[in-house]
């Protein structure tokens, strides 16, 4: 017996978008069938070609290599079968048909709705997921044979799951009813699953995915996933998000920086940053560490309502030299570098890597209570008044007082270790009296405790996995305190803080997502971590 249906890609789409606007320009010359199709009661289009490459971008490179040329012209074949279902258009692929699919009118997370209902929690073979952080990590693990979710070891605040594959309960498609079988499925954006081969029971599936994709969630044990998706570019609430969002960028402790997850690797290693593109001035040469200030000090002179256009029209290239003449990636758009968070009636809303994300209500609260416990644990500071100087050492000179004046402290800041997997970095800003590793930072924006979080997990890590780190801290204490040693690995990391209070209503949502995934590592590495509130006074405001 035949098999009643095969296995292509599901997306639904915006259905009162004009045709013509859901797939993007496509030439004759890729196009070899564009027509309508009669269904039983519906009238669809089928549009099918081929992407042609006469010659790849590498191919110069093998014909050098290889001695002499290649004839290497290719062929991208696609097919897109568009199906009006009211309020929705399905679009099924074959090929590179997604390729051909307009983004601005493609329903996300669609396929990931299906999966949350349908997919078999315990027989999961793939997840891929991100950080709603600013770390911009991004993960993908699968198990071939199949496993539990907790498998997968999911961060419990901030993962973004983007993409799920595993068997599923069928039922409701016609493949279920004739077989009697589940099916592997992969779900994300859209939904890879058996889709009727013949017309009148293919458009049943169709109805009966977007009847399932509709239903409650409230049975399945993969309904967290839905707490934080992205929101649909058309949603309601976008102009005043963004409405929100253009006068922050004229410089507010509720906008941050994030690395795209593309380019987390060169900004890492940068020498220097290049923006272009953003509004009126000219390129912005950019040496060192790219900084909030670059970006907002240049929208800030933009009038409010033309600074999102700015915003999107801006580029933002890595270069290795110092200069910014030497890129070693691609410009990326100013708006992926970007985060921010608003609420509205009660609900968290985030800007990341340049799109918003809604936060469940839910999610907000129990995250809120997890970090109000972690930043109880205080590690007592020495009484001694942090007097911002306004000059670019004033971390260090404060390292050095609370040295001189507090009895057992040690300061290592700026004096950096080196071992090969971390070729240079700080074990931390001050040693205290019982070997604690202090890192220390003043948090002037909700968002700049990243950078104290990133070299705290560093140091850590460090410390734990590689002998010559420790051995290195240890030849440091001596050197400064010569009647001192140390009394083996650290158990505890303490991140100091002036400008703001270690406290859950002072740090910015995405800040207190990498401080419980921070807490994690640390306490995988068998350690503690504890939080100190620095005396200060207050920074004077720039004129």
């Amino acid at each position: 017996m035949p098999a009643p249906s095969r296995p292509a890609s599901l997306f639904r789409l915006d259905g009162s978008a004009a045709e013509s606007d859901l797939l993007t320009p496509l030439s004759a010359e890729q196009i070899s069938a564009d027509r309508p199709v009669d269904l039983p009661g519906a009238r669809a289009r089928i549009v099918a070609g081929a992407f042609r490459t006469e010659a790849p971008q590498w191919l110069q490179h093998a014909e050098a290599l290889g001695g002499g040329p290649l004839d290497l012209p290719s062929t991208l074949p696609f097919a897109v079968l568009l199906v009006p279902r009211p309020p929705w258009t399905y679009a099924v692929t074959w090929g590179a048909g997604h390729l051909v699919l307009n983004d601005e009118h493609v329903e996300q997370g669609f396929g990931l709705r299906f999966g949350i209902r349908r997919l078999d929690p315990f027989d999961l073979g793939l997840v891929a997921s991100a950080a709603l952080d600013v770390s911009a990590r991004a993960t993908q693990i699968s198990i071939p044979g199949g496993g539990e979710l907790s498998a997968f070891r999911l961060e419990p605040y901030g993962d973004l799951v983007h993409r799920l594959a595993g068997s599923a309960d069928l039922t409701d498609l016609t493949y279920g009813r004739v077989t009697g079988k589940r099916y592997r499925i992969r779900v994300g954006t859209s939904l890879w699953a058996p889709l009727a081969k013949d017309p009148e029971a293919f458009l049943a599936d169709l109805d009966a995915v977007g009847a399932v994709v509709d239903e409650p969630d409230e049975d399945s044990a993969l309904r967290f996933i839905a707490q934080t998706r992205p929101m649909d570019r058309h949603h309601p609430l976008v102009p005043e998000l963004e409405r929100r969002l253009a006068e922050a960028l004229g410089g507010s402790d509720a906008l941050g920086l994030a690395w795209p997850s593309s380019a987390a690797n060169d900004a890492e290693n940068a020498g220097s940053f290049r923006i272009t593109g953003l509004g009126p001035g000219g390129p912005i040469p950019v040496s060192g560490r790219l900084e909030l200030d670059h970006l907002t000090t240049r929208l800030s002179g933009i009038p409010v309502e033309r600074r999102l256009k700015a915003l999107r029209a801006g580029r933002i290239t890595t270069c290795a030299d110092d200069a910014g003449a030497e890129p070693t990636g691609a410009p990326l758009p100013a708006a992926r570098w970007l985060v921010f968070e608003t609420t509205v009636e009660h609900t968290r809303y985030v800007f990341h890597q340049a799109r918003w994300y809604r936060i469940g209500e839910t999610y907000v609260a129990q995250m809120r209570d997890q970090v109000r416990d972690l930043v109880a644990r205080k590690h007592v500071w020495p009484d001694i008044t942090w007097k911002p100087s306004g000059q670019p050492d004033d971390e260090h000179r404060y390292c050095r007082r609370v040295a001189a004046l507090a009895p057992g402290y040690l300061c290592l800041d700026k004096d950096f270790a080196s071992t090969h997997l971390h070729p240079r970095f700080e074990l931390c800003d001050v040693l205290g009296p019982e070997d604690e590793l202090i890192h220390v930072k003043w948090l002037g924006r909700a968002t700049a405790a990243s950078h104290l979080y990133t070299q705290a997990l560093v140091s850590a890590e460090a410390l734990h996995d590689e002998p010559e780190a420790l051995a290195q801290l240890a030849d440091k204490v001596s050197a400064l305190d010569p009647g001192r040693t140390l009394g083996g690995a650290p158990d505890t990391v303490v991140l100091a803080a002036a400008g703001r209070a270690w406290n859950v209503d002072e740090l910015f949502t995405l800040s207190q997502v990498a401080l419980l995934r921070l807490d994690r590592a640390v306490r995988s590495l068998r350690a503690t971590l504890k939080f100190a509130d620095i005396p200060h006074t207050a920074k004077k405001k720039r004129r």
